[in-house]
């Protein structure tokens, strides 16, 4: 497997991703669907329409990835992809479990897809129109890093929503994951 310091940051960030995501859908778990479906005021109103518009996101920067650069990737051969949305809010999968269940199935994939990569891979251009419309063209790592900052971005979202119904998440930095990440560091 090759590496460098930046393609070991993505694939460590994908390991934080998945799991930062199975301590989250373990507290999740534990909600009513009341409290999983209720709208508390957030830009997607409630955690399922918070956590949906990141599984949204992902797949769709998945298929990004996948389509708009000159590298194939194997992982990304039979994920799911998002090609034809209506709105950054739709609705995939309304019921916690198979939430749950697709979460991890692509939480795999990216982690995957990141054993997959080499170095150099990491400045191939990605072309793809923006929800907007806007051609964009920019590196493969500038892509990988709004997408991991995307999810933890909306991952914090989602804490401050459970901290309001009364449930402590507890620490999620980066730095919690260290005995993962001694090896890398």
């Amino acid at each position: 497997m090759n590496s460098s310091p930046h393609l070991d940051q993505f694939r460590l960030l994908a390991q934080y991703n998945s799991w930062a995501n199975d301590r989250l859908y373990a507290l999740l778990s534990t909600l009513t669907e009341e409290e999983w479906q209720r709208n508390m005021g957030a830009f997607f109103g409630s955690i399922h329409g918070t956590l949906n518009h990141l599984l949204l996101g992902d797949r769709i920067w998945l298929r990004r990835f996948a389509t708009g650069t000159p590298h194939k990737f194997s992982a990304l051969e039979n994920a799911k992809l998002i090609f034809e949305f209506h709105s950054l809010a739709d609705i995939l999968y309304p019921k916690f479990a198979e939430f749950w269940q697709e979460r991890k199935v692509t939480d795999q994939a990216i982690e995957q897809w990141m054993s997959e990569l080499d170095p150099e891979m990491l400045t191939a251009r990605v072309c793809y129109q923006n929800v907007s419309g806007i051609d964009r063209n920019h590196s493969l790592w500038f892509g990988l890093t709004h997408f991991f900052n995307h999810q933890t971005h909306h991952r914090a979202q989602v804490t401050t929503l459970l901290q309001q119904l009364g449930y402590d998440y507890g620490a999620t930095d980066f730095l919690m994951m260290y005995d993962i990440a001694k090896d890398f560091v």
